[in-house]
């Protein structure tokens, strides 16, 4: 602190290697320290050799927790929330974007670039995207570490080995990268929609595929009066009946015909797949309430025809084993 505060916050970062912190601050006498930058300089002071920015992580589980611990007091604003999968493929795609040849450093153009792109991103709620810490460029640059200790091809480097999200992210999209490509460009070109929330209550937002802005848009497609009333039409017209294309649950057989339309009319490509084109019949299917949840907690994203597939598997393999 001394140090600190004899040649300045500015020499005292740059000497140590720390870029400006929003986020954790060491309070001490009526002055704010950077915790992570002060714990780094203070290894220096006590083992011979100062600990740079991606040395270590500087978090509440870390270095706010262990300045606290010798009764510092630390400064710190509310926690962000867990990464969205939106943001987490976002991230992925600029990793393998840059892979190779990206100083994963949190003053990279590149880097500050998606933290203000995730900033402005409408995953969560203006309130939270306005806190200091949110998504800013350390914790962006941090992502990119864990990407990278994930990612056979660099050897095991990187920070750490990442949260369960990234571990989920990696394993769904990294083998498909022209996919992730794919899915970030929609991310990005509808990102800012007027798309309304969907109800709260609908899990699936939370689980799907390509993440909550893609998924918004999805069902808000499938609830489209017009393309819905049509399709249903269209099978009635063709079959005399409207069955699940997954089970072959017809709702008139159980409840009577009072209550012959209960099904949803499920869009099967995905919107990384189709952008902005209009829907035709032909991209819908018609699917029980049940089978259609089943069909949005798939990853990766699977047609009502390959969950058919699996259903039937998995009747054959019951009927054939003894009871």
């Amino acid at each position: 602190m001394e140090e600190y505060d004899r040649i300045g916050r500015r020499e005292f970062l740059a000497k140590y290697g720390f870029a400006t912190t929003a986020k954790y601050f060491v309070v001490h006498d009526g002055k704010r320290y950077d915790a992570k930058a002060l714990t780094g300089a203070a290894h220096g002071y006590q083992h011979g050799e100062a600990m740079r920015w991606d040395d270590f992580s500087g978090g509440l589980s870390t270095v706010v927790r262990q300045l606290r611990s010798l009764d510092f007091e630390v400064d710190a604003p509310a926690r962000s929330p867990e990464w969205a999968r939106d943001e987490l493929i976002l991230t992925l795609d600029l990793y393998f974007k840059t892979r190779g040849h990206l100083e994963l450093e949190m003053t990279s153009s590149q880097v500050v670039d998606l933290s203000e792109e995730l900033r402005s991103l409408p995953v969560f709620d203006a309130a939270t995207r306005s806190l200091p810490a949110f998504r800013n460029p350390s914790e962006v640059a941090l992502k990119l570490h864990n990407f990278a200790a994930l990612d056979p091809a660099q050897g095991g480097t990187g920070i750490g080995q990442g949260l369960p999200g990234d571990h989920e992210i990696w394993a769904e999209w990294a083998h498909r990268p022209d996919e992730l490509f794919a899915t970030a460009v929609a991310i990005r070109a509808d990102g800012h929609a007027a798309v309304p929330e969907p109800p709260t209550s609908e899990e699936e937002e939370y689980e799907a595929d390509e993440g909550r802005i893609l998924y918004r848009l999805h069902r808000r497609r499938e609830r489209d009066r017009k393309i819905v009333k049509a399709k249903k039409d269209d099978v009635l017209s063709k079959t005399g009946k409207l069955a699940c294309e997954v089970c072959g649950f017809e709702s008139a057989l159980f409840y009577g015909p009072d209550v012959a339309d209960l099904v949803d009319v499920h869009h099967v490509v995905p919107l990384h797949k189709i952008g902005a084109s209009k829907t035709r019949l032909a991209d819908l299917a018609i699917v029980c309430p049940n089978c259609h949840r089943a069909i949005h907690k798939h990853r990766p994203f699977v047609t009502p025809a390959e969950l058919k597939a699996k259903r039937d598997s998995a009747v054959s393999s019951l009927a054939r084993s003894p009871t």
